[in-house]
C-alpha cells in the first residue's frame, strides 16, 4: 500500500508541475487578449449608449 501512496503523490506532484509550467507560459500571453476583449466590449457597450441618446 505504501508504494501505490508513493506513486500517486509522485503522479499528482509532476501533474501540478506540468500544469504550473503551462500556465506561467500561456499566461503572459491570454492576459493581454483578454484584457483587449474586455476592452473592446465595453468601448462598444459604451459607445451604443451615447449613440443612442
Amino acid at each position: 500500500m505504501e508504494s501505490v501512496t508513493t506513486a500517486l503523490t509522485t503522479s499528482f506532484t509532476g501533474v501540478a508541475t506540468a500544469i504550473t509550467g503551462i500556465i506561467g507560459d500561456v499566461l503572459p500571453i491570454a492576459l493581454p487578449v483578454v484584457g483587449a476583449m474586455i476592452v473592446v466590449t465595453v468601448g462598444i457597450k459604451i459607445f451604443k449608449k451615447v449613440v443612442s441618446r
